[in-house]
């Protein structure tokens, strides 16, 4: 199997990269062969931390990524969830922008009569700047609402399908025999700074894969 590549895993006592380590066993047959070995470099600084079979590092990967997985019964009921969701998305951002659009008209209407009143000299030129630079900061706070709500509407869609969809990989992946490398797609998609403490792997996850690790839904 491949191995972890380097600076994927810290220590998490000092810090250092784990590195593989390969010893070889022979016997009295004639034949060998190979295991993998994980441990720190102790480059940094003195360090305490033992070594980890290649084979016990590979079923904690493989459990970290079929924590953060989605069975593929999930799949139809999440786009479907997603189009209801669009759709109240796209309801609501035109209602704000409706209500948006009526203060926007009426910032207008009150620039022009406050011009009007300026030009009927009913209002002096200091008020009338004043008011002036009011009713622009009001009108260009209105237009750049009117725009977010045009641009965000649905700009957590994209995202949310990201997560989804790498839970789904996550889900075959766990349920496969896998080398280093099909793991380390999965372990890559949920999380990054692996580090590594007293034989123990642990993932800063990312915040989707976070919230499903955190609920509990691997693999059901």
């Amino acid at each position: 199997a491949a191995e972890w590549p380097g600076g994927f895993i810290v220590c998490g006592e000092c810090g250092a990269a784990i590195t593989a380590e390969k010893h070889i066993k022979k016997y009295k047959s004639g034949n060998s062969q190979t295991f993998t070995y994980y441990r720190c470099t102790k480059k940094l600084k003195p360090c305490t931390q033992k070594y980890i079979p290649e084979s016990d590092l590979a079923v904690q990967v493989k459990n970290i990524v079929r924590s953060c997985s989605l069975h593929a019964d999930w799949e139809p009921i999440f786009e479907k969830w997603a189009e209801e969701e669009l759709a109240k998305d796209r309801i609501n951002g035109e209602s704000i922008s409706r209500k948006l659009g009526v203060d926007l008209t009426e910032t207008d209407q009150k620039l022009n009569r406050l011009l009007d009143a300026y030009l009927d000299q009913v209002v002096d030129p200091e008020l009338y700047r004043h008011k002036k630079n009011e009713l622009f900061e009001e009108k260009l706070k209105l237009q750049e609402k009117i725009a977010k709500v045009k641009d965000n509407g649905s700009s957590w869609l994209e995202p949310t399908r990201e997560v989804i969809n790498g839970a789904l990989l996550c889900a075959k992946i766990a349920r496969a025999k896998n080398n280093c490398s099909d793991l380390l797609i999965g372990a890559k998609t949920v999380g990054s700074n692996y580090s590594l403490l007293d034989c123990r792997l642990s993932p800063n996850l990312k915040n989707g894969f976070a919230m499903l690790a955190a609920v509990g839904v691997a693999a059901r």
